[in-house]
């Protein structure tokens, strides 16, 4: 069960998402009116070209001769041309003006409903929301898209932190583990010559037809253990000079935690702006990746 606040919010959310939908149906049925619209008057267009080229979308004029007898005189009717060029004009503008149906972008109710799932409920307490932090006569609509940047810039900063490289130190240790690993595998068995058998050397099987072949890299590896390392460190640091962001795994650690903390406080103070938009009268929305947590005034408790 959510405490009061926060069930507000959720169910505000709910509400919207049914406007949503209202909207978009809305939408779609009177772009297919205009749609049928525009094919109506295209095949009229269409219809009245092929009466033209053939010579009977004409219009008769009646008169009378000088000796005053009834005349008619027939011409090319060009204004129903004009007037359905005119009216396909017109719908195209309609549609234009109409525009496409983007989706608005924001934190829905079954989203909401899906993050919270992953939260036994008994551990969600309440949380103060912060105070929006707006210069003196500073408007909270205005503020938004400010707050909302710095929290974007945090979230990049920490993917970015998430795939940092391994710095060369512990990418030499990872290799050579891995050459000391590959030179145990190649030593050879020789237990067995002492019973008149032959030298047991280092092989692997294939995996698809479970043959048994000699395995030289492990071979080479164990007779050049320490001038494998030695060529390989060098070669890494060289290759090191193209990772300047490399983090070591305890520097990642610690960075990645900060800007968790960092993420969190920026999101409360996002989702702050948020509501308080909304309660004095204006519109606004929570992103559609917003923290729930943020947004509902929640926490984790122990």
């Amino acid at each position: 069960m959510l405490p009061p606040h926060a069930q507000q919010i959720a169910d505000r959310l709910a509400f919207e998402d049914q406007e949503v939908v209202a909207a978009a149906r809305l939408y779609a049925s009177r772009r297919q009116e205009l749609n049928r619209e525009e094919r109506d008057a295209l095949a009229e267009r269409a219809r009245l070209a092929d009466a033209d080229k053939a010579g009977l979308l004409i219009t008769e004029e009646h008169g009378h001769d000088d000796q005053g007898r009834n005349t008619t005189e027939r011409k090319r009717d060009t204004a129903r041309l004009e007037a359905v060029d005119a009216a396909v004009d017109a719908i195209r503008r309609k549609k234009a003006l109409f525009g496409n149906a983007a989706p608005v972008a924001r934190l829905t109710a079954e989203r909401l409903k899906l993050e919270l799932a992953k939260y036994p409920a008994s551990k969600l307490v309440a949380v103060e929301r912060p105070l929006v932090p707006l210069p003196k006569n500073g408007r909270a609509i205005d503020a938004l898209p400010r707050f909302r940047e710095a929290t974007l810039e945090l979230r990049a900063e920490h993917r970015a932190s998430s795939n940092a490289p391994r710095t060369v130190t512990e990418v030499e240790r990872a290799a050579h583990a891995e050459i000391e690993r590959i030179a145990d595998r190649g030593l050879p068995r020789t237990m067995r010559m002492f019973h008149g058998g032959d030298i047991e050397w280092p092989h692997h099987e294939l995996p698809v037809s479970h043959l048994k072949v000699p395995d030289g890299l492990a071979l080479v590896a164990f007779l050049l253990r320490d001038e494998l390392k030695n060529k390989l460190s060098a070669l890494l640091k060289v290759n090191a000079s193209a990772f300047p962001d490399a983090l070591s795994a305890e520097d990642k650690a610690e960075r990645l935690a900060e800007l968790e903390a960092e993420i969190d406080a920026a999101e409360r103070i996002e989702a702050a702006t948020v509501e308080q938009i909304i309660a004095e009268g204006g519109k606004a929305y929570h992103r559609p990746d917003a923290s729930v947590l943020a947004v509902l005034s929640l926490g984790v408790g122990d």
